[in-house]
């Protein structure tokens, strides 16, 4: 197939074009972005990453927000205007958009592993590239797709959108070509286009034991390892009307809005609104973007987005001591993590409600397995439904979530400092810095049996080279003590009764319900989830360019009640979405 791909003049290989902002090194948060909260923080090693000290509401001294500005809690780093790019598919974008193509049924096979930018796949899309070894990977993942499809008729006749009468049909080998190739490319295709594909269904159709049919599959087989398939490619132009600043075409708009509402292709209503150019004002976009956040792709998407937001793979990775904790399985790993996404999507589809208010809920989603781990009561049915969870254990909002708890735990016991590092990172849009060389690991609790983590990890801080770093997350993390790294709840370690008092800019807390209340006061709390959703959303690293729109989001954010639904609306009709340069001072 590459030979023959490559006769016929269609790219395959994807050459390293980068034309975005790079990741500025920092370990998580978005790129870019340095402290946000009391404690000392440690800007971010990119270009003009400076240190910022007690920004948090609760702590006093340092460098205080600028009000009004809630940017100013996020520590952006300095850094050029935002530019446009091409933007890989990444592994999730790209199976969504083959099953939007070919049906949820067709299989697909591994493809490249992504990489991440500020703890987004989607930020590191814009600087990926696909390497030799990928591009075999998708002729596989594609080709087995395709088989799948055009091995049945019926099936194939529903993706084409007619049956070929013989193997010189070129008027429904046309009408395929060009109907499913716009929405693939995200755009009408040239008449080069269409003629490439046609010849190549036709020269196909015509060997020996083909049809149109075998050679349709190869079309559409081409199409889905074509750059304009694999890359959403959206570089904008001078508008005249918008005093010379680029701006993004009515189909750039609708590649856009489809990879950051959909996490996949635009459907035939929005190519058919950018056909008409009605996706070139704001309200053209808000028209197009309520209609796709009551579509059930929404939640495919924000799926994806919450993975990214609690680091799914920490999970995913997680092992745990059989020895210790036998009925930590995978299934049950799973269950946690389908427990977040259920929990997160209810607040911001269903109940549409604050989000915020998440860290404080008592209200969750179990099945059977996941029921009798927390103590709940099972179902007849083992089905998901909605609980309430009891007040003993204190088991509250997303830090109480098992994903959370078991993800950011070790083997055989659990991590304070892992723990607070989370918080700090994924709550509160804080940079940590690595640990220096040779720092000695925290005693194995075989050496000091007499003792808990919460003791060890306070000998541990006295060294001067731990004391910096470990300041910052240890005393946020003993406020989940009182969970195991398996995540269940306990009331001693190691036979010792547990400490869960801990401080968080200045403002103290004994356990998992008192922390969540601290972290629900917290000024950067809010401001840091905008940032998120709008790296997420942006596709790319930020920086202090992006501050002015990031002020207007997360003031609207909190005056609205946290509501993430009106944010995403928010966001994509913004000046910062619709244009790749930003307006002149």
């Amino acid at each position: 197939m590459r030979k023959l791909f490559s006769t016929l003049g269609l790219l395959v290989f994807v050459p390293p074009l980068v034309l975005a902002v790079g990741c500025s090194g920092n370990i998580a948060g978005p790129a870019g972005q340095s402290g946000g909260g009391g404690n000392s923080v440690v800007g971010p090693t990119g270009s003009g990453g400076n240190t910022v000290v007690g920004t948090g509401s609760g702590g006093s001294g340092g460098v205080m927000a600028i009000p009004g500005k809630p940017s100013s809690l996020l520590g952006l780093a300095s850094g050029d205007n935002p530019t446009a790019h091409m933007h890989k598919l990444t592994a999730t974008e790209f199976a969504n958009s083959v099953h939007d193509l070919l049906g949820d049924a067709a299989p697909l096979s591994a493809i490249e592993v992504d990489t991440t930018t500020g703890g987004f796949t989607s930020a590191a899309a814009s600087v990926a590239t696909i390497s030799p070894a990928g591009v075999a990977q998708y002729e596989t993942a594609s080709g087995m797709a395709t088989d799948y499809v055009f091995s049945d008729p019926t099936r194939a006749a529903a993706v084409l959108g007619c049956m070929p009468a013989s193997n010189t049909d070129q008027t429904c080998a046309k009408q395929a070509i060009t109907t499913l190739g716009r929405r693939a490319f995200r755009r009408p295709l040239t008449d080069a286009e269409v003629t490439r594909y046609v010849t190549l269904a036709t020269t196909i159709a015509g060997t020996t034991g083909n049809t149109m049919l075998t050679g349709l599959r190869h079309a559409v087989w081409a199409i889905l390892q074509s750059p304009s398939f694999l890359y959403r490619v959206e570089l904008g132009a001078p508008s005249a009307a918008d005093g010379g600043r680029d701006k993004f075409s009515d189909f750039e708009m609708a590649s856009r809005l489809a990879g950051a509402l959909w996490g996949s292709l635009p459907d035939d209503p929005l190519l058919d609104a950018a056909a008409q150019g009605k996706l070139s004002t704001a309200d053209d976009v808000k028209a197009q973007a309520q209609r796709m956040l009551a579509d059930n792709r929404m939640h495919r998407a924000f799926t994806a987005f919450v993975a990214d937001l609690y680091d799914k793979t920490d999970l995913d990775q997680a092992t745990k001591d059989q020895t210790l904790y036998p009925t930590f399985t995978s299934t049950l790993r799973d269950a946690m993590q389908h427990e977040i996404e259920q929990r997160i999507d209810d607040m911001v589809f269903t109940d549409k409600g604050d989000y915020l208010s998440l860290l404080e809920s008592k209200t969750t989603f179990v099945n059977n397995e996941l029921a009798a781990y927390y103590g709940l009561p099972t179902a007849a049915t083992d089905s998901w439904r909605k609980v309430t969870l009891p007040d003993d254990p204190p088991r509250v909002g997303l830090l109480g979530a098992g994903a959370i708890l078991a993800a950011q735990g070790l083997p055989a016991r659990t991590s304070p400092t892992s723990r607070g590092k989370f918080i700090d990172t994924a709550i509160l849009c804080r940079t940590i810095p690595p640990p220096p060389n040779m720092v000695p690991p925290l005693p194995d609790q075989s050496d000091e049996p007499n003792t808990t983590v919460r003791q060890r990890l306070t000998m541990h801080r006295t060294m001067a080279s731990c004391a910096a770093c470990h300041a910052l997350m240890d005393p946020i993390g003993f406020g989940m003590e009182t969970f195991g790294t398996d995540a269940k709840y306990r009331t001693t370690d190691n036979n010792l009764p547990i400490d869960a008092s801990g401080t968080l800019d200045g403002m103290d807390f004994n356990g998992l319900t008192q922390l969540a209340s601290v972290l629900r006061k917290e000024a950067s709390a809010g401001p840091c989830l905008v940032s998120m959703v709008y790296t997420y959303l942006q596709g790319r690293a930020i920086n202090d360019k992006d501050a002015p729109s990031l002020d207007t989001l997360a003031t609207s954010f909190a005056s609205g009640g946290n509501h993430v639904d009106q944010l995403l609306l928010q966001l994509v009709t913004s000046d910062s979405f619709r244009f790749v340069e930003p307006a002149k001072p």
